[in-house]
């Protein structure tokens, strides 16, 4: 009799569990974050939110993450997706809710069951607010250098800044992706530094050798050597790996900031450059600097203001505005430009 009895049991007790799991249910959705598509998996039990998880994405590690690893508690404690956005990463935030809502079937492309036999391959949603803008902005500048070759022969180069912004009916980022094009003459070392060496008819330029480690000879002078230059220039992005910079590639660097800038208007990027860049070279300040104007305003930051540069400074060092390229004025003229209008006065 006991025996029997504890058969009974189990199998009330696996029904109970069964009746559970079957109470929760349990979908997808997805929505196009700041570094790619991003894919959630939720259960809701009855009208609320029991379970959220970020089963794929493509944000950037130490700056989106940080929504990723606090918005799916934050609304499973809520119950609900309407929770607030993780500063610093409003994008990757917006993107998590907007793919918890298109789970719950609250965007415009319905979610879809999970099952084994039907994944859910929907293409992303991408989440723009009412009021939103775009705009492309773009910043030139010519340089005297990098520097001379073996010769002593000045090196001259250009750079062109391109960026593309998103910002709401406020003005503030919602997303920012910049991308530059940077130009030298061929007597300028680098494999993968796009070269110009004049439109024919000038005789040709005096031409790097990397395997030698010095000038050799001249760039051809033909219509078709030029054509052949000019079309294989490429980006900064477009170099990849092969952009190094100290801390990681020129790209990498970008993407810290361009998550950094996410939620801020232009100004208030520009105050964030003033405050915490050099004057000088327009690099973040860092506390072992030899340059004693730098250390002085370094020491005018509040401890937690050192703290919040020194995220910063562990992913990206370069400049934001010198001789390299003007970021922000790119950035300027693609808010400018989203709202149709002409940069006031004292703007670049």
């Amino acid at each position: 009799m006991r025996r029997i009895w504890n058969v009974c049991l189990c199998l009330m007790m696996a029904g109970t569990m069964a009746a559970c799991t079957a109470g929760a249910e349990e979908r997808v959705g997805q929505a196009q974050g700041y570094g790619g598509t991003l894919k959630v998996r939720v259960e809701v039990d009855g009208e609320k939110l029991s379970k959220v998880e970020v089963t794929e994405h493509h944000e950037t590690q130490g700056v989106g993450t940080k929504a990723i690893d606090a918005l799916p508690d934050a609304m499973v404690s809520a119950g609900t997706w309407q929770v607030d956005s993780v500063s610093g990463a409003t994008v990757t935030s917006e993107a998590i809710k907007a793919a918890v809502r298109m789970a719950l079937g609250e965007e415009t492309v319905q979610a879809t069951p999970v099952t084994s036999q039907q994944p859910n391959e929907q293409q992303p949603v991408p989440y723009l607010p009412d009021g939103a803008k775009s705009g492309i902005g773009m910043a030139a500048t010519g340089r005297v250098g990098p520097g001379t070759d073996d010769t002593g022969a000045q090196v001259y180069s250009f750079n062109v800044v391109f960026a593309h912004g998103v910002f709401d009916a406020s003005g503030k980022v919602l997303s920012l992706d910049v991308d530059q094009l940077e130009v030298a003459t061929p007597n300028y070392d680098g494999a993968s530094m796009p070269h110009f060496s004049g439109f024919p008819g000038q005789g040709g330029y005096a031409l790097w050798d990397d395997a030698a480690g010095k000038t050799s000879g001249k760039t051809e002078d033909t219509d078709e050597s030029f054509l052949q230059e000019v079309s294989g220039w490429q980006s900064k992005r477009q170099r990849g790996d092969a952009y190094k910079l100290t801390t990681g590639t020129w790209q990498e660097q970008m993407d810290v900031y361009q998550q950094l800038f996410v939620g801020m208007t232009v100004d208030e990027i520009e105050a964030w450059f003033n405050k915490y860049c050099s004057d000088e070279t327009g690099r973040p300040l860092k506390s072992d600097s030899e340059k004693d104007e730098e250390l002085v305003k370094y020491a005018d930051l509040s401890e937690e203001e050192k703290q919040q540069l020194a995220d910063v400074t562990s992913s990206a060092t370069m400049s934001l505005r010198d001789a390299h390229g003007d970021i922000l004025t790119a950035i300027r003229r693609a808010w400018e430009n989203a709202r149709g209008g002409s940069a006031p006065s004292g703007h670049p």
